[in-house]
């Protein structure tokens, strides 16, 4: 409830501020000007039909590059040396600017879904692999050594005591991650797509559609809560067990 009100107070304000000011209705459309835009853009232009377009990269891309962060993570911690050779390429790649990596990437992959997906996934994979690779290095040395008395396997001790217990920093990274996601795929869109709100976004650039543009960006920015929330409700669902799901349900109490 305090979402929905605190969307409604800023829609208020905006009707407000243009109405008080006058702001022309070619910059900054009011609400139910906005409003008519969108409807005729979902029932006359298939506004809809773009949305699990940018979904099906997002989602693609977020769980490539969240499998390979993990895996290299496990590799990286069980083999330091492998770490070594690979982090500077691994950072390279990471601190190029992904506006840069985009046109590459359709150069080499074309104009469909691939070099979205790429995209996405090169950008989810770092925080998930730092994340990990912290989160294994920090695990309590008292259960290794556990697992040692025990004589567990390799993947024993793997599913049993170093998963789990890299799940809260695993999930920091992936919460990251997916924020991230919806950023790369709408980059990979503007440089080039077929379909998807990037492309609609860059679509209303061209043709000076400021409604075009608002609702894009609206979408893109309800599209990546949505998927950020999904996220933390997996979180919250897999570390019932963790003190931090119990200080967290303290603090929204407290606050509610």
């Amino acid at each position: 409830m305090r979402a929905v009100i605190s969307l409604l107070v800023f829609v208020a304000l905006w009707w407000g501020a243009v109405w008080v000011f006058g702001v022309p209705e070619y910059l900054v459309p009011s609400p139910p000007t906005l409003a008519a835009k969108f409807w005729f853009l979902t029932t006359q232009a298939g506004l809809f039909s773009h949305v699990p377009v940018t979904l099906m990269e997002i989602v693609l891309g977020f769980v490539i590059g969240t499998v390979l962060g993990i895996g290299l993570a496990v590799l990286f911690v069980r083999v330091p040396l492998l770490e070594i050779v690979m982090n500077p390429l691994i950072i390279f790649v990471q601190t190029a600017p992904k506006i840069a990596i985009a046109p590459l990437l359709l150069l080499w992959l074309g104009l469909g879904a691939t070099p979205k997906v790429v995209l996405v996934a090169i950008v989810v994979f770092f925080p998930v692999l730092s994340n990990m690779i912290s989160a294994l290095r920090t695990i309590d040395p008292n259960l290794l050594a556990l697992a040692r008395i025990l004589r567990m396997s390799t993947w024993s001790r793997l599913w049993r005591i170093e998963l789990p217990q890299a799940l809260p920093l695993l999930f920091t990274g992936m919460k990251v991650g997916i924020t991230l996601a919806v950023t790369a795929a709408v980059i990979g869109e503007l440089m080039g797509a077929r379909a998807g709100l990037g492309y609609l976004l860059s679509l209303g650039q061209e043709t000076s559609d400021i409604g075009l543009v608002l609702i894009s960006v609206t979408l893109l920015s309800l599209l990546g809560y949505a998927l950020f929330m999904a996220v933390d409700h997996v979180e919250r669902r897999m570390l019932r067990w963790h003190e931090s799901t119990d200080a967290r349900e303290r603090l929204a109490l407290e606050a509610g």
